[in-house]
């Protein structure tokens, strides 16, 4: 005989009865959300503290391993690039291509790695070009604005003048705007610490108003 609704109803209530008067799934789904989320937020808190004190103590250090993974990396890529053009159909010369664009970026990559120094002054000297030609095109911008008399184009100049010298600066002191790349590569890993710590804080206190 099958069971009649009443049964059925009273069956799920027996159910939950054994589970506990004070069920609460709500305050539940809450502890499962502060187990799964509180370590990985105070591990990632803890790493990027750590890596972004290590970056402004001593961010010579870090620029130089930072190039040795990219060295590390271009390698890798161009020796993956280079056996797929054996491997790969060579059709219109495609194999070919890749095979000779494999072994410059394994050069490139092994450049990386034994002159550190130089590489990074050549990325921020790729950097500082491209930074210029910005800074140029704003600069004509502005005059344009102010031949047309038309928006803040006195501020237009400005910025644009500032853009232009701090470029020129760079280029003379390719290690220091390395190194401000590095300290504003830190304070944002640390904003990303402080971003963690804060949801951590408000997580805990979830749990905790819940359980009360």
């Amino acid at each position: 005989m099958p069971k009649s609704k009443t049964e059925k109803s009273r069956t799920v209530k027996s159910k939950r009865a054994t589970r506990g008067e004070n069920y609460n799934p709500i305050a539940a789904s809450v502890k499962r959300l502060y187990n799964k989320s509180a370590p990985l937020l105070i591990c990632e808190a803890l790493l990027f503290g750590v890596v972004a004190i290590l970056m402004v103590v001593k961010p010579v250090a870090i620029l130089t391993a930072l190039t040795f993974v990219i060295g590390i990396a271009l390698v890798l890529f161009g020796l993956y690039r280079t056996i797929a053009g054996f491997v790969v159909s060579r059709d219109m010369g495609g194999g070919w291509f890749d095979v000779v664009f494999g072994l410059l970026t394994v050069v490139l990559g092994v450049l990386f790695c034994i002159y550190p120094v130089g590489s990074i002054a050549a990325m921020v000297y790729i950097f500082v070009i491209l930074f210029m030609l910005r800074a140029l095109l704003s600069l004509i911008f502005s005059i344009n604005m102010i031949r047309a008399k038309f928006g803040h184009y006195w501020f237009d100049l400005i910025v644009s003048i500032l853009l232009i010298g701090l470029a020129i600066f760079l280029m003379f002191y390719p290690m220091a705007g390395a190194v401000v790349m590095v300290y504003y590569l830190a304070i944002a890993l640390l904003l990303y610490a402080a971003a963690d710590v804060y949801m951590y804080i408000e997580i805990l206190r979830l749990k905790r108003l819940v359980n009360d």
